[in-house]
């Protein structure tokens, strides 16, 4: 025997509420009627009210309302196993929107490519939920997990690097909020149920200034909290100077440092691979990264995260408890309707003399 709804114990407190206020009430009219007096049209109007049928008009409402709130807690009995059946995964999709993503080496550039990638992989995802975190020197939450892809393309279409307050790359951050978005207490779908699954679209390039130790250590966290991590690198290992660009989208330079020299972007792919190993340390026949040289690499993921889905499918299992709540619902119902019966009134006024 267990409860479904435990946390509505509370629910106990409002027969004892009613009970509360009909001895209250009845100390009112044994107040009123006293006030009154011994006034012989008092005494007449009375003479028909029956006590013994008020009492068990309140006990019948009484028991009705404790089995009401016995049936919201939901008692169950009885278990069975069963496979679960599921509608899809979880992705959350950290999006790299970086300045050094507006470089060149894949045309047309990264970001753009990235966008085109993505856009591909949406339209390939069925019955998944996905999130979009985009992230620079900061990340932030763009969208929460939906169902709605069309919502996704949307907030796609409008990032912009050169809009982020905070410039750089921190993998870290976006692992965390990407994980936190998988995993926190906001999202109210059957979590136990879905694969949840973090897809990195980056350069790898993390400028955090501690090679990458702070995204290692976030991605230790994702897989204790069962996110498996998947990356798209986008561009090459000979890199790319990070172009500057004006409002309205002309090449105006390449970025400078100190010493006048042009600012090299470029791909890493040894970081992204760690990251996706710690994530999942016994995953060794799976491919966890995938380099977009020009080729379409979404087709590869959504093959990748469809397996991914099967293999969770076969083996993962659930037990499904007996409701109860029926049995003691449905005499709750025919006691209501029987307080509907019964009148406070007697059929006859009490007779000088009677009990």
């Amino acid at each position: 025997m267990r409860w479904g709804q435990p946390e509505m114990w509370w629910l106990l407190a409002l027969p004892v509420a009613a009970i509360a206020l009909w001895v209250y009430g009845h100390l009112i009219r044994r107040h009123l009627a006293a006030r009154a007096g011994d006034h012989p049209l008092v005494l007449r109007l009375i003479a028909t009210l029956s006590p013994e049928r008020r009492l068990l008009k309140q006990l019948v409402v009484g028991l009705a309302l404790t089995l009401a709130v016995v049936a919201a807690i939901r008692p169950q009995y009885g278990r069975r196993p069963e496979a679960l059946r599921q509608t899809g995964i979880d992705i959350a999709i950290g999006f790299d929107i970086s300045k050094s993503m507006l470089a060149r080496d894949v045309q047309p550039s990264r970001i753009e490519a990235a966008r085109m990638q993505l856009r591909t992989l949406l339209a390939q995802l069925v019955g998944d939920r996905v999130a979009l975190v985009p992230f620079a020197g900061v990340a932030f939450v763009q969208s929460p997990l939906t169902a709605d892809q069309s919502a996704i393309r949307l907030y796609l279409d409008s990032l912009d690097p050169m809009q982020m307050p905070v410039g750089g790359t921190n993998l870290a951050m976006a692992i965390d909020k990407g994980v936190a978005l998988l995993t926190g207490a906001e999202d109210r779908g059957d979590r136990s149920s879905r694969s949840r699954v973090l897809l990195l679209i980056t350069d790898g390039e993390d400028v955090a200034g501690d090679d990458g130790e702070a995204a290692r250590e976030a991605a230790r966290k994702a897989a204790e909290a069962g996110v498996r991590l998947y990356a798209v690198a986008v561009g090459t290992r000979l890199g790319e100077p990070i172009p500057i660009v004006g409002e309205d989208g002309s090449h105006q330079g390449y970025q400078k440092d100190s010493a006048g020299k042009p600012i090299y972007s470029k791909l890493d792919v040894s970081l992204l691979e760690d990251l996706a190993r710690l994530a999942d340390p016994e995953a060794t026949d799976r491919q966890r990264v995938f380099q977009y040289d020009g080729d379409d690499v979404s087709s590869m993921i959504a093959a990748e995260l469809e397996t991914l889905q099967k293999s969770a499918l076969e083996s993962a299992m659930r037990h499904r408890y007996g409701e109860k709540f029926q049995y003691v619902l449905f005499p709750a119902i025919l006691l209501l309707l029987l307080d509907l019966l019964i009148g406070e009134r007697r059929r006859r006024p009490r007779r000088e003399g009677e009990a």
